[in-house]
């Protein structure tokens, strides 16, 4: 299921939900003696509506399953994040700045562009950086049961095997964030740890380098998980310079408050939950 399908579903299941509670309400409130039952039907529908669709939506909402979105915020780790790729020619220039710049990162890499792009699959761990699953295609999680959620997992696994990588990282990301509780259990019983991020930059709107710059930089507090992205879904070509062009000055700001980038797994480890 693509994202527009993906969100027409979860738009029929909430307004047909709710549309049956407001026609209930309406029986209610012209019976005589019912009309505060009716009001109070009608109260608690909108308040179910809204922590439902609030529940699919936002990535680390935790009543769909726990999600690790941010670290300590008594130290200076910070951790940088990219999704969606390998791609040529962006992630090797990533992973160009990210030597230069001594920093180590994690990547949640597609399977479908693991395949495409083998090479940069394996560089990115050779290089010291941890590569994580995000899943086959794309594929939106946000009504998968357990199996077809540990499909996308395993498929996953199976291309970074294919790539040559020897230690993939415990992580999964679910395609914008979205997971279902049944796909988040399954996918949690295998072993990964589910992982999101702390708020989003939206670099994939390519807003310009320098809206990515200062987006990023609202989020440079002890703590937080930076989500870039080095690709994409599909064949479509997409642009993913603005990115690249923004890293160095991301990282300078960082430093210049004195944050450290390690890895996800780490900050999971500083705050005891591995």
């Amino acid at each position: 299921m693509n994202k527009r399908g993906a969100l027409l579903v979860l738009g029929s299941l909430s307004g047909g939900s709710f549309l049956a509670f407001a026609a209930i309400s309406h029986w209610l409130y012209h019976l005589r003696g019912r009309e505060r039952l009716g009001k109070t039907l009608l109260a608690v529908s909108c308040a179910f509506e809204g922590l439902f669709l609030y529940s699919f939506l936002v990535p680390n909402f935790p009543l769909t399953g726990r999600v690790f979105y941010r670290g300590r915020t008594d130290g200076n780790r910070v951790a940088l994040t990219f999704d969606d790729g390998p791609r040529a020619p962006y992630t090797g220039q990533i992973l160009d700045i990210l030597k230069k710049e001594g920093v180590t990162a994690t990547f949640f890499v597609l399977g479908e562009n693991a395949r495409r792009h083998p090479e940069l699959v394996k560089r990115i761990e050779l290089e010291g950086h941890r590569v994580a699953n995000h899943g086959m295609d794309h594929g939106i999680m946000m009504f998968a049961g357990g199996d077809t959620a540990l499909a996308q997992v395993e498929s996953g696994d199976s291309a970074l095997r294919d790539a040559g990588v020897l230690g993939p990282a415990p992580l999964f990301r679910a395609p914008h964030g979205w997971l279902s509780p049944l796909a988040h259990r399954a996918i949690s019983r295998r072993g990964y740890r589910v992982t999101g991020w702390t708020k989003g930059v939206w670099d994939t709107a390519l807003p310009g380098v320098r809206s990515i710059v200062s987006r990023t930089e609202e989020l440079l507090a002890p703590g937080s998980i930076l989500l870039l992205h080095d690709g994409w879904s599909g064949p479509s070509q997409e642009d993913r310079s603005q990115t690249v062009a923004a890293l160095s000055e991301i990282i300078r700001r960082a430093r210049s408050r004195g944050l450290e980038f390690v890895p996800v797994e780490q900050m999971m480890a500083e705050a005891d939950l591995l």
